[in-house]
């Protein structure tokens, strides 16, 4: 009989055992899903914190408005090429659409600016200074995500001064080997002309 009692206490005391430890687990599961949901959010937060700042900066460096911008987006335009989009059309007074109907016919930056009587450097200092200023500003008011979107932009434009400056030189090269090829042509006709006189002569 005592060694009845025993192993009931014993099973009781397992059967408890077990019990704690599920529900223990049960709470450290639920812990682990409250602090997953409350990461997201707080990533969920913090991504729209830095998308409001982005485009708060490309509204005054490019100076173009929110709707425009949220646009330009969907369509999987860059930060920078917006930007750069919207200060040439400020400085051509056309706009943003023409310019970047413009590149998309595979116009350079450069070469848009040209088209309106625009030096591509001008309108960049003015990007460039915009950048800065409020680079400047979020520094003194220790605004993190201001100054990330400042540098992220900083990056893209970059990118884009890079991406602009190697199709220049793409354009420059395919020009040159136009001439050449052209001047080997016309050296080929002017030898042709010059040995068909004497070709007739001799006949």
């Amino acid at each position: 009989m005592k060694k009845l009692l025993i192993g009931i206490g014993a099973m009781a005391l397992a059967v408890v055992l077990t019990g704690a430890a599920l529900a223990e687990e049960q709470t450290a599961t639920q812990a682990r899903e409250e602090i997953k949901t409350q990461t997201k959010t707080q990533t969920k937060t913090q991504t729209q914190v830095q998308n409001r700042e982005q485009v708060q900066l490309m509204e005054k460096t490019g100076s173009v408005n929110a709707k425009t911008i949220e646009a330009m987006q969907k369509q999987h335009y860059g930060n920078g090429e917006i930007v750069i989009a919207g200060a040439l059309a400020k400085a051509s007074k056309q706009p943003v659409s023409e310019i970047m109907s413009l590149k998309k016919q595979g116009m350079g930056w450069g070469e848009i600016a040209k088209k309106y009587n625009l030096k591509l450097g001008d309108v960049m200092k003015s990007v460039h200074a915009n950048i800065n200023a409020y680079e400047n500003h979020a520094r003194q008011t220790k605004n993190q995500n201001a100054l990330n979107a400042a540098n992220q932009m900083k990056n893209d434009i970059q990118n884009q001064e890079k991406m602009n400056m190697q199709e220049m030189m793409q354009n420059r090269n395919q020009q040159m080997q136009h001439e050449m090829n052209m001047n080997q042509q016309q050296g080929q006709g002017m030898r042709m002309n010059q040995q068909q006189p004497g070709m007739n002569m001799h006949k």
